[in-house]
């Protein structure tokens, strides 16, 4: 039986015997790899990976040594690329609250709302509940006892309204105060959602109240100078390089950076209390697949493209690093190929196999290279190139895009989301999914741009919208319009990217509070029009609500 024909028909089935076992030691490796990764950059040590803290250095030192071992050169010559971004506001020592003469305790007889005017001085002779245009207006805090006792009652929302309504009917400055002794006392927010008014407003406690104010028949003479000051952190992206000297460029990318102790408010951990979130999933998963991923494209030695790992800080404070890669390093999106994201893979359900693909719509190509059949998978797909994600920064840029991710679950955004509910080897699945992709294209022709509709994802409901991506790192009042949505009314408006809007209809906005409420304005078949600021010069656009 020693004929050539035999011998070629036993090496083909050994061969074929030999390559699952190999198959399964490449998937055996990879998970290894994921659990030593995913174990240290969701561990304790890096306290939760917070945006600009030193937990968030130590996971891009871990980074940058994991390529330099893989033998992969950084972007530009430094792996780093850092951005400076502003993180709320600060209570500065030129703060000065003056109640009749005394001086007021900042620390627990008063405290400046969040929303104040940054730095301005006022004074007046003022009647508690009277209210004279020209003068500071005293208002109380709580109607009765009952509402000073409700847990739910949103005092920084009230005092909002208040004072910015007071503002429009002549009041220069606002003084709060509680008669009643609140249950829960309003204290300094840093990272108040609301933005500056012209006036300064403050607030004054319980204590407060009972010191300088419930004894006084007469006029009080009031003083206030709320003296605050923009916070301002730097992120530090990665970035690393196989240079093909190719023409084009793929970017492949996951964020780096997670909660830390929760304390941006952006935390789901109903105690409240201060705890590290680890972020295993979201998005220790993603950063160490891009870290396997680059391994495994620089060993096949795909040479048809450059290829760019992008690993982004500031993705849970509003995609701060990938906006600011794209425009800081001046990523050509010309030259950029496609984009593909992974954020949370580390969380495939054993039962349903779900996987969601985003960003099917914004090339045709897609429809070519994704394997919808895949068996391991039950795959749900999007279309839309805009998602709650980093891919969204390359899309708004003309850059096709996919998004990776198996799914949210109950430990999202809690300090629960630890390594040791990973599913590893469903992760190195996806992965593999991934490669085969990025395989592919390599064999095609450069993929066109199109754009797609906006993904329903983490969205804000109202009855009407604009169509535009707010620039969520933009604080010089109005909102900066980072993208614009096909279809919507402000591409046919004739709004573009980089515009800031001041005003809709009637509505002055000076941040996305102001913005949010103005569109709540609105119903479908209203016409407006739009101001908005484009290089510095002022622009009325009409504005039609579909």
């Amino acid at each position: 039986m020693n004929t050539p024909k035999a011998i070629a028909v036993f090496l083909f089935m050994i061969m074929m015997a030999v390559q699952p076992l190999a198959k399964d030691k490449s998937d055996k490796k990879t998970v290894k790899q994921l659990k030593e990764d995913i174990g240290y950059l969701a561990s304790d040590e890096l306290e939760g990976r917070r945006t600009g803290s030193a937990g968030e250095q130590k996971a891009v030192d871990f980074i940058i040594a994991r390529y330099q071992k893989l033998g992969i050169k950084a972007y530009e010559k430094d792996y780093r690329h850092s951005f400076a971004f502003v993180n709320g506001k600060e209570i500065l020592p030129a703060t000065m609250i003056r109640v009749a003469g005394n001086t007021v305790n900042t620390r627990d007889e008063a405290c400046p709302a969040p929303f104040s005017a940054i730095n301005k001085k006022v004074k007046g002779e003022v009647i508690p509940g009277v209210y004279e245009q020209g003068n500071i207006w005293m208002i109380p805090l709580f109607a009765d006892k009952d509402e000073a006792a409700d847990a739910h009652f949103d005092w920084e929302k009230f005092t909002f309204e208040r004072a910015k309504d007071a503002a429009k009917q002549g009041a220069i400055g606002v003084l709060f105060y509680d008669s009643y002794g609140a249950k829960f006392p309003p204290e300094f927010l840093p990272k108040s959602e609301y933005e500056s008014l012209d006036i300064p407003v403050a607030i004054l406690t319980n204590k407060g109240y009972e010191s300088y104010i419930r004894r006084t028949d007469n006029n009080v003479v009031l003083e206030m100078n709320i003296a605050l000051k923009k916070i301002e952190m730097t992120g530090t992206n990665v970035a690393a390089f196989i240079d093909n000297g190719a023409k084009y460029t793929v970017v492949l990318g996951a964020h780096l950076d997670h909660l830390g102790y929760g304390e941006d408010g952006n935390s789901l951990n109903a105690k409240k209390d201060r705890q590290i979130h680890n972020g295993a999933d979201d998005n220790a998963s993603g950063t160490a697949a891009l870290m396997q991923l680059a391994g495994w494209i620089k060993d096949a030695k795909l040479k048809k493209y450059n290829y760019l790992f992008l690993h982004f800080s500031g993705e849970e404070l509003g995609l701060l690093g990938s906006k600011a890669i794209v425009k800081d390093a001046a990523l050509d999106s010309n030259k950029i190929v496609y984009m593909i994201n992974m954020d949370m893979l580390g969380r495939l359900n054993d039962s349903t196999h779900a996987l969601t693909v985003g960003g099917v719509g914004t090339s045709p190509v897609w429809g070519t290279v994704i394997d919808k059949k895949d068996p391991r998978f039950r795959i749900s797909f999007d279309s839309a190139g805009v998602g709650p994600s980093d891919h969204t920064s390359f899309y708004h840029h003309g850059v096709p895009v996919l998004f990776f991710f198996t799914g949210l679950h109950t430990d999202y955004h809690k300090p629960s989301d630890d390594a040791d509910k990973i599913n590893y080897k469903g992760e190195a699945m996806v992965m593999n999914y991934i490669y085969n992709v990025v395989e592919k294209m390599e064999k095609l022709p450069r993929p066109s741009f199109t754009t797609t509709k906006q993904s329903t994802v983490g969205k804000v409901r109202f009855k009407v919208t604009l169509g535009i991506m707010p620039d969520y790192s933009y604080q010089e009042g109005g909102v900066k319009v980072d993208g614009v949505t096909e279809g919507k009314p402000a591409i046919a408006a004739g709004v573009k990217a980089g515009d800031i809007i001041t005003q809709l209809g009637d509505y002055k906005i000076n941040g996305m509070q102001s913005y949010m409420e103005a569109l709540g304005k609105f119903a479908a078949g209203d016409k407006t029009q739009v101001t908005i600021k484009r290089d510095g010069k002022e622009m009325k656009l009409p504005i039609e609500f579909k």
